[in-house]
């Protein structure tokens, strides 16, 4: 299998040499679903990924075989000489992005480079009162089932992020890509609302930030299992003013 990977990596004239890239490849540790590469080893880098990619969609095939998958099935088979990495590739795509800067994927967010908030100096007053409110998109994956959930889903669903802003203001446009970047990983909805408080109230530099997924519908219960019907799953964290200040609490939770 190492050369036939090998072979396919090296006929890309990649920067990395092969031996470079598998070093890279094989120090990096397993880490959680809903963690990022680069807190593992900074050295991560796109050839290491696309070598990662091969390694992984081979044994993707010995799960299809192991499965009884016809990998022969023209809507399963690769075929790299046209361009097509086949069902197996597909999936690995699909878990991981095609390179660091893919953020279309499910789970690229586990390989992305780590996205920078832009935030400016909060020149209108040090003493605002007023929460800042944004509402977001949001896609993930559970992390029991590798199966989305996601605003999407429901006319419903919304994500709502307000902050109440001391020395800095965030650029507001860039909420969306913190979120997508945190998000597209495998998470329960309580960790992820969590995390995404934990990320704003980090560059925000405050405590005064409130994180609401509002009626958020799990393809893993709607689409299988349970067969749900029902609405979505609703989960909250905040902190700073927003605990202390029920009418405060009360305001964006009606948003």
């Amino acid at each position: 299998m190492l050369e036939k990977i090998r072979k396919i990596y090296e006929s890309k004239n990649l920067t990395t040499p092969f031996e470079k890239a598998l070093e890279i490849y094989n120090s990096t540790p397993c880490f959680k679903i809903n963690e990022n590469v680069y807190d593992k080893n900074p050295n991560w880098n796109d050839d290491v990924h696309f070598l990662m990619r091969l390694i992984a969609t081979e044994k993707m095939k010995k799960v299809f075989k192991a499965l009884k998958i016809d990998m022969d099935d023209p809507n399963v088979a690769e075929n790299l000489e046209e361009g097509n990495i086949g069902t197996a590739g597909r999936i690995v795509k699909m878990w991981s992005g095609r390179d660091t800067k893919d953020d279309r994927e499910l789970m690229g967010g586990r390989f992305n480079k780590p996205v920078r908030l832009a935030k400016f100096p909060n020149e209108i007053s040090r003493d605002f009162d007023n929460p800042i409110i944004k509402e977001v998109d949001l896609t993930a994956v559970c992390s029991h089932h590798f199966a989305p959930f996601s605003t999407k889903f429901s006319d419903k669903a919304k994500i709502v992020i307000a902050y109440i802003p001391k020395d800095y203001v965030l650029g507001i446009s860039k909420l969306q890509r913190v979120v997508r970047f945190i998000a597209q990983r495998g998470w329960l909805q309580e960790d992820l609302t969590k995390a995404i408080y934990k990320e704003i109230s980090k560059t925000a530099e405050t405590d005064d930030v409130y994180v609401k997924l509002k009626n958020i519908k799990h393809s893993c219960e709607f689409l299988r299992g349970a067969l749900s019907e029902s609405d979505g799953f609703t989960t909250e964290y905040f902190g700073g003013k927003f605990r202390k200040n029920r009418d405060l609490l009360d305001f964006v939770r009606n948003y």
